[in-house]
């Protein structure tokens, strides 16, 4: 496999954190500090381009304000490209109270056919506060990791929705026939990475939401050995670093797309993606087996 280029995790990191720290700036400290990011943002693995996924816990303020302030707020323009998202603090049902939150996890982890549970659940465990000086960080992820631990049979959807994608980059083979493949570097390749470290994560009781430090604190022996989960690290770590290469230059005037075409990569590069799409796929396969084998048991 292809080694990663040393600081794409710096890159990715520096960058979203650069992005919370400008949307604190604009909301203002009232309003910052009831908002917080999730999805790749509060993941710390955005690139530009990236959507701005938020949701905010509203205790001691208005959520109307709270609303507006977020809606008001543009941040799709250079230097960021960051398009909000439709899970966003603009919409009612993304601004609860501490307590309606946790209600709403339990609801989630209870039935998470109704209302896009497993989706919902996802959001609050990638959740980081827009500020850095909060108390309790790891508010949000802690109540979806206490649902899951109330509700452990979620597990098995959570798990469901990480193999319902495999990972996969098309061949060049096909190119005499249907033109320049095409492969979407995030729907393909890293989102499954990303919710197979969630699921495991929220399997282990895990709160943290680096999708690195999942696949390092929350890698279980007994399922995968430990040199299939440092696989998972390195795939992880190479696809961020080459859809930060991409993405700039692809475009002069904006980012591009995570859609790219074989065409524009390196030999190394398509031979590195390949490769770990390969791993994914395999890890994909054989947890497949596994829970299809009654072998993954719920976390005791």
């Amino acid at each position: 496999m292809t080694p990663p280029r040393a600081g794409d995790d710096d890159r990715t990191r520096a960058w979203s954190d650069d992005l919370r720290r400008e949307l604190e700036s604009r909301l203002g400290p009232t309003v910052a500090d009831t908002v917080w990011v999730t999805g790749s943002v509060g993941r710390g693995e955005a690139v530009p381009g990236s959507d701005l996924e938020s949701l905010a816990v509203v205790d001691h303020r208005d959520p109307r304000a709270v609303r507006r302030a977020v809606a008001a707020t543009d941040l799709s323009t250079p230097p960021w490209y960051a398009e909000t998202s439709a899970a966003s603090a603009a919409d009612p049902r993304f601004v609860r109270t501490r307590a309606g939150w946790s209600t709403a996890a339990e609801g989630w982890a209870d039935a998470p056919a109704r209302n896009l549970g497993v989706v919902h659940l996802g959001l609050l465990a990638d959740a980081r506060p827009l500020t850095d000086d909060r108390r309790d960080p790891d508010l949000l992820p802690r109540m979806a990791v206490d649902a899951v631990r109330a509700h452990p049979a979620v597990l098995a959807d959570v798990l469901a929705d990480a193999l319902s994608t495999r990972a996969s980059v098309p061949s060049r083979l096909g190119r005499t026939f249907r033109g320049d493949p095409v492969v979407d570097l995030k729907t393909a390749v890293i989102t499954p990475v990303v919710k197979i470290a969630r699921w495991s994560a929220l399997r282990a009781g895990v709160a943290t939401t680096s999708t690195g430090s999942r696949l390092e604190l929350a890698a279980d022996p007994d399922l995968l050995p430990p040199d299939r989960w440092e696989s998972l690290r390195v795939a992880a770590r190479f696809v961020t670093g080459l859809r930060w290469d991409v993405r700039l230059r692809a475009d002069p005037d904006g980012p591009g797309t995570d859609r790219v075409p074989l065409s524009v990569l390196t030999t190394a590069e398509r031979a590195g993606l390949r490769s770990v799409a390969r791993e994914i796929s395999g890890v994909q396969r054989a947890l497949d087996y596994l829970r299809s084998a009654g072998q993954i048991r719920d976390p005791g």
